[in-house]
């Protein structure tokens, strides 16, 4: 069985009666699901078994009833829980495998919010932690589980509240994100590697420019197709579940396991260009940048400032 259908039936089989015989009256107020590790993405092997996989659930409670109830509840739910399910111990590496969390502390802490967005400039918690220094990867991961996590029970409004408004980026901070991935792709492949590495062809230097260009091209391509990223160990498998994988798979497979310095250079720029082309063709920028990549390559930085003037409220980090 994946970790997925053996936390299901936990919460369906032994969580939810409990919860229905200890707290019947908080039934009918919280959420419970699955937002986390590898088995919510489908991508749990023999491997993920040994942490944050299996019989586990998270329950969610409004800031009066985790105040109310939270500590007896995660108490009485992880004492009372069997030691093993369909084979497999409960605590697993010795964690809680019942969460029970507080919905407005849990998205401060994941994503950053403290209240629900009003305006797109309110998404520049998101864009500025990584402009800052910071890295938007922890808080864009949370925002795919958020949306796609295994929801069991939905009886907490505030916590289905904020799944809807966290849907998606509103336009415009979606064009920030494409604007630093195309930033990404443009720094460490199209002038870094192009230009640089691949004419040095220090195979260390060569290994991290290329590295983070293959993460930029993975990101930039969910990205078009509007979903959030995930934590990077999952990203090429998300990726591959794309339409688009198929011709970008192949490009990707062969750039990094080529050491032909020259094919290398011509497969960046190959997907550089590309990936230019889906910008245009999603209605992210207009087709007016310059593609020749003997003189100079910076389409996929007119790609960057186009993106970045429909972000108005974007502040400039000097």
């Amino acid at each position: 069985m994946k970790g997925l259908e053996i936390a299901r039936d936990f919460f369906f089989n032994w969580g939810l009666p409990c919860l229905e015989a200890e707290y019947p009256d908080l039934l009918g107020r919280l959420a419970a699901g699955r937002f986390s590790g590898s088995d919510v993405l489908g991508a749990d092997d023999d491997i993920s078994k040994d942490h944050n996989w299996g019989p586990q659930f998270s329950l969610f409670l409004s800031q009066a009833d985790f105040d109310q109830f939270g500590e007896s509840l995660s108490a009485l739910m992880n004492e009372k829980a069997p030691a093993t399910w369909h084979g497999y111990r409960v605590d697993g590496a010795g964690d809680k495998n019942v969460l029970v969390e507080c919905v407005p502390s849990w998205i401060e802490k994941h994503i950053g919010f403290e209240t629900f967005p009003q305006a797109d400039s309110d998404w520049n918690i998101i864009v500025r932690h990584r402009r800052s220094g910071g890295s938007v990867e922890p808080r864009e991961s949370a925002l795919y589980y958020l949306r796609y996590g295994a929801l069991w029970l939905d009886n907490n409004a505030e916590f289905a509240g904020w799944r809807t408004a966290l849907e998606k980026y509103p336009d415009s901070a979606w064009y920030a994100r494409l604007a630093e991935e195309c930033f990404r792709m443009w720094q460490y492949g199209q002038y870094n590697f192009i230009q640089r590495i691949a004419k040095r062809g220090d195979p260390l230097a060569v290994s991290l420019s290329l590295g983070e260009f293959v993460e930029g091209v993975m990101r930039i391509m969910l990205l078009l197709y509007r979903h959030y990223t995930p934590y990077w160990k999952w990203l090429a498998h998300e990726f591959r579940r794309l339409d688009r994988a198929s011709h970008y798979a192949p490009l990707l497979e062969t750039l990094v396991n080529t050491h032909d310095r020259t094919q290398q250079a011509q497969l960046v720029a190959q997907i550089c260009d590309d990936v230019y082309q889906e910008l245009a063709m999603a209605g992210a920028i207009s087709d007016k940048g310059t593609h020749d990549m003997h003189i100079y390559p910076i389409h996929l930085v007119n790609a960057q400032l186009e993106l970045l003037e429909k972000v108005p409220w974007l502040p400039t980090i000097v």
